[in-house]
Protein backbone atom coordinates (compact mmCIF):
# COMPACT_ATOMS: atom_id res chain seq x y z
CA UNK A 1 0.00 0.00 0.00
CA UNK A 2 1.29 2.67 -1.17
CA UNK A 3 1.86 6.38 0.95
CA UNK A 4 0.50 9.64 -0.25
CA UNK A 5 3.17 12.20 -0.47
CA UNK A 6 1.90 16.04 -1.05
CA UNK A 7 4.71 18.06 -2.09
CA UNK A 8 5.50 21.59 -0.44
CA UNK A 9 2.61 23.75 -2.81
CA UNK A 10 0.23 21.65 -2.27
CA UNK A 11 0.71 21.58 1.63
CA UNK A 12 0.28 25.49 1.60
CA UNK A 13 -1.86 25.48 -0.67
CA UNK A 14 -4.04 23.36 1.72
CA UNK A 15 -3.38 25.66 4.56
CA UNK A 16 -4.24 28.56 2.45
CA UNK A 17 -7.77 26.79 2.38
CA UNK A 18 -7.93 25.45 6.16
CA UNK A 19 -7.58 29.55 6.99
CA UNK A 20 -9.82 30.61 4.24
CA UNK A 21 -12.25 28.30 5.92
CA UNK A 22 -11.81 29.51 9.09
CA UNK A 23 -11.97 33.30 8.13
CA UNK A 24 -15.71 32.72 6.45
CA UNK A 25 -16.43 31.32 9.45
CA UNK A 26 -15.47 34.22 11.27
CA UNK A 27 -16.90 36.21 9.06
CA UNK A 28 -20.42 34.62 8.76
CA UNK A 29 -20.20 34.34 12.62
CA UNK A 30 -19.70 38.53 12.82
CA UNK A 31 -22.50 39.15 10.81
CA UNK A 32 -25.02 37.14 11.87
CA UNK A 33 -23.62 38.33 15.92
CA UNK A 34 -24.25 41.96 14.44
CA UNK A 35 -27.93 40.79 12.74
CA UNK A 36 -28.61 39.41 15.86
CA UNK A 37 -28.00 40.67 18.68
CA UNK A 38 -27.24 44.41 17.53
CA UNK A 39 -31.09 44.67 17.25
CA UNK A 40 -31.92 42.63 20.60
CA UNK A 41 -29.57 45.44 22.31
CA UNK A 42 -30.80 48.38 20.83
CA UNK A 43 -34.82 46.94 21.87
CA UNK A 44 -33.08 46.69 25.27
CA UNK A 45 -32.52 49.76 25.35
CA UNK A 46 -35.41 51.80 23.82
CA UNK A 47 -37.30 49.24 26.56
CA UNK A 48 -34.71 50.64 29.60
CA UNK A 49 -35.42 53.84 28.17
CA UNK A 50 -39.33 53.39 27.98
CA UNK A 51 -38.94 52.56 31.93
CA UNK A 52 -36.95 55.64 32.73
CA UNK A 53 -39.59 57.87 31.11
CA UNK A 54 -42.70 55.80 32.73
CA UNK A 55 -40.42 56.06 35.97
CA UNK A 56 -40.68 59.77 35.74
CA UNK A 57 -44.21 60.20 34.72
CA UNK A 58 -45.04 58.25 37.80
CA UNK A 59 -43.18 60.47 39.47
CA UNK A 60 -44.29 63.50 38.64
CA UNK A 61 -47.72 62.64 38.63
CA UNK A 62 -47.61 62.10 42.12
CA UNK A 63 -46.32 65.54 42.57
CA UNK A 64 -48.44 66.88 40.20
CA UNK A 65 -50.88 65.58 41.91
CA UNK A 66 -49.78 66.36 45.63
CA UNK A 67 -49.87 70.19 44.36
CA UNK A 68 -53.40 70.03 42.99
CA UNK A 69 -54.62 68.46 46.29
CA UNK A 70 -52.93 71.48 48.13
CA UNK A 71 -54.09 74.10 45.83
CA UNK A 72 -56.97 72.74 46.08
CA UNK A 73 -57.39 72.97 49.55
CA UNK A 74 -55.40 76.22 49.68
CA UNK A 75 -58.40 77.61 47.43
CA UNK A 76 -61.12 75.92 49.19
CA UNK A 77 -59.72 78.06 52.72
CA UNK A 78 -59.96 81.00 50.26
CA UNK A 79 -63.33 81.27 49.08
CA UNK A 80 -64.36 80.30 53.11
CA UNK A 81 -62.83 83.01 54.10
CA UNK A 82 -63.97 85.15 51.05
CA UNK A 83 -67.75 83.87 52.23
CA UNK A 84 -66.96 84.70 55.82
CA UNK A 85 -65.79 88.50 54.67
CA UNK A 86 -68.92 88.65 52.77
CA UNK A 87 -71.28 87.92 55.08
CA UNK A 88 -69.57 90.88 57.41
CA UNK A 89 -69.38 93.41 54.64
CA UNK A 90 -72.99 95.17 53.91
CA UNK A 91 -73.78 96.40 50.61
CA UNK A 92 -74.44 99.24 51.84
CA UNK A 93 -72.83 101.81 54.69
CA UNK A 94 -75.70 101.65 57.43
CA UNK A 95 -74.35 103.77 59.26
CA UNK A 96 -77.07 104.15 61.40
CA UNK A 97 -77.47 100.89 61.87
CA UNK A 98 -73.84 100.67 62.97
CA UNK A 99 -74.54 103.68 65.39
CA UNK A 100 -77.20 102.14 66.95
CA UNK A 101 -75.39 98.62 67.53
CA UNK A 102 -71.90 100.95 69.33
CA UNK A 103 -74.17 102.94 71.15
CA UNK A 104 -75.64 99.56 72.74
CA UNK A 105 -72.50 98.64 73.41
CA UNK A 106 -70.78 101.68 75.27
CA UNK A 107 -74.46 101.64 77.36
CA UNK A 108 -73.69 97.92 78.26
CA UNK A 109 -69.59 99.11 79.70
CA UNK A 110 -70.75 102.15 81.27
CA UNK A 111 -69.07 104.61 78.56
CA UNK A 112 -70.57 107.88 77.46
CA UNK A 113 -70.67 108.43 73.65
CA UNK A 114 -71.98 112.44 72.83
CA UNK A 115 -71.12 112.45 69.37
CA UNK A 116 -70.78 110.11 66.12
CA UNK A 117 -70.28 112.02 62.95
CA UNK A 118 -69.76 110.06 59.68
CA UNK A 119 -67.75 111.25 57.41
CA UNK A 120 -67.77 111.29 53.55
CA UNK A 121 -67.40 107.38 51.87
CA UNK A 122 -64.54 107.08 49.82
CA UNK A 123 -64.26 104.19 47.05
CA UNK A 124 -61.50 101.92 46.94
CA UNK A 125 -60.34 98.92 44.86
CA UNK A 126 -63.36 95.85 45.27
CA UNK A 127 -64.99 97.68 48.58
CA UNK A 128 -66.12 101.12 49.82
CA UNK A 129 -64.98 102.63 53.26
CA UNK A 130 -66.28 105.38 55.21
CA UNK A 131 -64.28 106.90 58.23
CA UNK A 132 -66.45 107.98 61.76
CA UNK A 133 -65.40 109.87 64.49
CA UNK A 134 -66.74 109.60 67.90
CA UNK A 135 -66.28 111.32 71.11
CA UNK A 136 -66.91 109.32 74.46
CA UNK A 137 -65.97 109.30 77.71
CA UNK A 138 -65.51 106.67 80.74
CA UNK A 139 -63.52 104.80 83.16
CA UNK A 140 -60.37 103.01 81.49
CA UNK A 141 -61.48 100.12 82.09
CA UNK A 142 -64.93 100.75 80.48
CA UNK A 143 -62.95 101.82 77.51
CA UNK A 144 -60.95 98.52 77.04
CA UNK A 145 -64.22 96.64 77.54
CA UNK A 146 -65.74 98.88 74.64
CA UNK A 147 -63.15 98.64 72.27
CA UNK A 148 -62.57 94.88 72.94
CA UNK A 149 -66.40 94.16 72.41
CA UNK A 150 -66.04 96.53 69.08
CA UNK A 151 -63.23 93.82 67.93
CA UNK A 152 -65.57 91.32 67.60
CA UNK A 153 -68.39 92.95 66.20
CA UNK A 154 -70.07 91.01 63.25
CA UNK A 155 -69.66 93.65 61.01
CA UNK A 156 -65.85 94.01 59.53
CA UNK A 157 -64.78 97.52 61.09
CA UNK A 158 -60.94 98.77 62.55
CA UNK A 159 -60.21 101.72 64.65
CA UNK A 160 -57.64 103.77 62.92
CA UNK A 161 -56.39 106.17 65.58
CA UNK A 162 -57.51 106.71 69.77
CA UNK A 163 -57.12 109.80 71.78
CA UNK A 164 -57.48 109.12 75.38
CA UNK A 165 -57.10 112.40 77.34
CA UNK A 166 -56.43 112.76 81.49
CA UNK A 167 -58.69 114.57 83.47
CA UNK A 168 -57.42 114.81 87.27
CA UNK A 169 -60.78 116.11 88.32
CA UNK A 170 -62.07 113.12 87.66
CA UNK A 171 -62.24 108.73 87.13
CA UNK A 172 -63.27 108.98 83.88
CA UNK A 173 -61.09 109.91 80.93
CA UNK A 174 -61.95 111.71 77.89
CA UNK A 175 -61.69 109.73 73.91
CA UNK A 176 -61.77 110.50 70.73
CA UNK A 177 -61.50 107.51 68.22
CA UNK A 178 -61.57 107.35 64.59
CA UNK A 179 -63.69 103.99 62.75
CA UNK A 180 -63.26 102.57 59.17
CA UNK A 181 -66.55 100.64 58.31
CA UNK A 182 -66.22 98.91 55.30
CA UNK A 183 -69.31 98.53 52.56
CA UNK A 184 -70.20 97.87 49.14
CA UNK A 185 -67.94 94.96 48.40
CA UNK A 186 -67.81 93.43 44.68
CA UNK A 187 -66.48 90.66 43.11
CA UNK A 188 -63.89 91.13 40.01
CA UNK A 189 -67.21 90.57 37.64
CA UNK A 190 -69.06 93.63 39.38
CA UNK A 191 -65.61 95.82 38.65
CA UNK A 192 -65.89 94.50 35.61
CA UNK A 193 -69.46 95.94 34.77
CA UNK A 194 -68.56 98.59 36.66
CA UNK A 195 -65.55 99.94 34.57
CA UNK A 196 -67.87 99.24 31.39
CA UNK A 197 -70.43 101.17 32.60
CA UNK A 198 -68.00 103.97 33.52
CA UNK A 199 -66.41 104.15 30.02
CA UNK A 200 -69.75 103.99 28.16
Amino acid sequence: MSSLVLDKETLQFGRLLHYAGFAIALIVGTIGYAQLYTPIEENILNVEMKIDELTQSKQNAAAIYSAHERLSNRLQGIATRYAELRRRVPTNAEAGGFLKYVSEIAQDEKLTIFNFQPANSVESEGYTTMEVMLNGKGSFASICAFFDRLAKVKRLSKVKDITISVDRQSDEYPMKATLIIYFGLQTDRDQLALKEVTRG
